[in-house]
């Protein structure tokens, strides 16, 4: 076989591979139950940001009591004094990053991705609308 005979079939192959093409998913001839869907909407996404702040303040909650249990504490004379302050530093770094994380972090986002949500429903609503009252492409 020559080179070109070789290139030729090659280039052929590599072609009906790129080809493309459509396949819809469907149920199973025999039957089958349909698989349950995930439905998110900006509703969906704001309930998990609600959800993302109950769990920011119980937690900031928690850490105003624990800082309060610690702060009455004095080992002044002993070794692990330093110890204590040395974990309510770290407490309270470590408590304002999760705090940050929380608010910013997921909530935040949550509530970004919520109002992307809204905004392309609405511009999608205005679409339809627009292309409904004869505004469409021909």
């Amino acid at each position: 076989m020559s080179f070109d005979e070789m290139w030729g079939q090659a280039r052929n192959t590599a072609a009906a591979r790129q080809q493309s093409s459509m396949q819809l998913n469907q149920l199973p001839a025999a039957g089958g139950s349909a698989q349950p869907h995930l439905h998110v909407d900006a509703s969906v996404l704001e309930g998990r940001a609600k959800n993302a702040e109950t769990v920011r303040k119980n937690l900031m909650d928690a850490d105003d009591k624990a800082m309060s249990a610690t702060s009455g504490i004095s080992l002044k004379g002993f070794k692990s004094d330093s110890a204590l302050a040395v974990f309510q530093k770290r407490w309270r770094s470590q408590m304002q990053h999760l705090e940050n994380l929380l608010e910013k972090g997921v909530k935040g986002n949550l509530q970004a991705s919520a109002a992307e949500f809204k905004a392309e429903e609405a511009k999608r609503l205005s679409d339809v609308k627009r292309t409904g009252n004869g505004g469409g492409r021909n």
